[in-house]
């Protein structure tokens, strides 16, 4: 555990430490009330409206608002549900190779970006025409988490607005002409007792946006690149595709795609020595704690047989992902198509091409030359 002056708080490294504060009822997911965030991001934004603090989503709010929330979205992501989707993905993975007719290209460009997109526009019963725009919004509104990029936080900002905006006039033609998809759904919900509000509505549109899309694309590539790195075990998941699902576990723990967890301290209490005081911000680091030799033993290496895996790359405690049974499919189909498509794989650049994000870990692109 470090303390840190620039993000006004505590940086948190263990696995046990982070899964414990992940539990605790004295840290609070809700960063609409600190502020120090406020502060950051409304100066960012010229004080206009910010619908990311003022209407948070599920993943920002605690019991009792998150318990309701969360049962009222989850009916999207039960696991025979997201298996359900299979065939589908599946031929959305099959036209975008179809599309690829150069023998070098980029993963993340042509694969791992629009897939998740797709997905995700389709289970929310968005028009084909509209899905490029989703990919758009998403990346501009991860400029919340760029505390030290003011610029990135206002477009940011405008992203957001002009998303929800979108999402209702979706939903204004969904009310009188509902489908089978995830936003009729939610439509439905809102007419329940323990009801989603207007803004609740678009707020879980949002995060299954980000959630659904960000985190998919960056896990697809990292998997990837560890492939590539890896030349013996990619020989091995070609022989075995079994091997798929350990695979994805290793690079989850690895190189998760979300690399920290923001968190505010709903009161003061002295945690292993340390006073943690009311107001400040914790950074639940997932990548440290999946790397804590402790917990997993050699944590630098890429080792699909290890014995014992542990991991927190989809969070702990009441805010696990909802959608993590959704993006393990989307990496292991999307993996096993391109293993299967193409029988030699490898990188163009030597130099891998990372994001410079703080709080994700993935490619910005990924070059490979394929035959």
């Amino acid at each position: 555990m470090v303390r840190s002056l620039m993000v006004n708080g505590w940086v948190v490294l263990g696995f046990n430490e982070v899964q414990e504060l992940l539990r605790d009822e004295r840290v609070s997911a809700n960063l609409a009330t600190n502020k120090f965030v406020n502060l950051v991001i409304r100066s960012a934004t010229g004080n206009r409206p910010v619908p990311f603090l003022d209407h948070p989503s599920m993943q920002m709010v605690d019991p009792p608002d998150h318990t309701r929330l969360r049962k009222l979205t989850a009916a999207g992501f039960t696991f025979k549900y997201v298996q359900s989707l299979a065939p589908g993905i599946e031929q959305i993975i099959a036209e975008l190779i179809a599309n690829i007719d150069e023998p070098e290209f980029d993963v993340m460009k042509k694969l791992a970006r629009p897939l998740p997109a797709i997905v995700i526009a389709e289970m929310l019963g968005v028009p084909r025409e509209d899905r490029h725009l989703f990919e758009k919004w998403s990346a501009r509104i991860l400029g919340f988490t760029q505390v030290l990029n003011p610029g990135a936080i206002n477009i940011a900002s405008v992203a957001d607005i002009e998303m929800r905006a979108y999402l209702a006039k979706l939903a204004d033609k969904k009310r009188s002409n509902l489908k089978d998809d995830l936003l009729s759904e939610l439509i439905v919900r809102e007419n329940e007792q323990d009801h989603l509000t207007i803004d609740e509505l678009y707020s879980a549109c949002v995060l299954l946006l980000l959630a659904g899309h960000e985190t998919t694309a960056r896990l697809i590539g990292n998997c990837l690149f560890a492939l590539l790195k890896n030349p013996s075990i990619m020989a091995d998941v070609r022989a075995n595709p079994d091997l798929l699902e350990q695979t994805i576990e290793e690079s989850l723990r690895f190189d998760p795609p979300v690399m920290m967890f923001s968190r505010t301290i709903k009161e003061s209490f002295l945690y292993k020595g340390n006073y943690l005081k009311k107001g400040k911000i914790l950074l639940l680091s997932l990548i440290g704690a999946n790397h804590d030799p402790a917990v997993n033993p050699d944590p630098g290496t890429f080792d699909i047989y290890r014995e014992n895996r542990s991991h927190v790359s989809f969070g702990h405690g009441i805010h696990l992902c909802l959608g993590m049974s959704l993006a393990r499919l989307e990496a292991k189909l999307v993996l096993k198509h391109i293993l299967d498509r193409f029988e030699n794989i490898e990188l163009t650049d030597s130099v891998p091409g990372w994001e410079h994000t703080p709080f994700f870990r993935g490619l910005e692109y990924l070059n490979v030359k394929v035959s």
